[in-house]
């Protein structure tokens, strides 16, 4: 499937992602980024950049709503996972 998404969660964090499937009780997607949006622009960070996602499965019932983005913002969302500008982690010595 690999449709690019805009979901908005229940908790009120909207994040770009790359649905691998879904049905009337999950969706499951890849490559998470949470939007945190400011007055004149949005910012990018990678969602739960302390924990390393293969698969994020999410219940329907935490999903207000699950719309296509505008192609600029596609755009943007393959660069940064796949581009020259592909955002990285954190990773967090102990």
């Amino acid at each position: 499937m690999n449709e690019i998404r805009l979901i908005r969660l229940t908790s009120g964090e909207e994040i770009l992602v790359s649905v691998l499937k879904e049905n009337e009780l999950r969706t499951t997607v890849k490559n998470p980024i949470l939007l945190i949006p400011d007055r004149d622009k949005i910012g990018f960070v990678p969602y739960m950049s302390y924990a390393e996602i293969e698969e994020l499965i999410i219940k329907e019932e935490h999903i207000m709503f699950n719309v296509k983005p505008s192609d600029e913002l596609i755009e943007q969302y393959k660069n940064m996972i796949d581009g020259p500008n592909k955002i990285q982690t954190l990773k967090i010595l102990t």
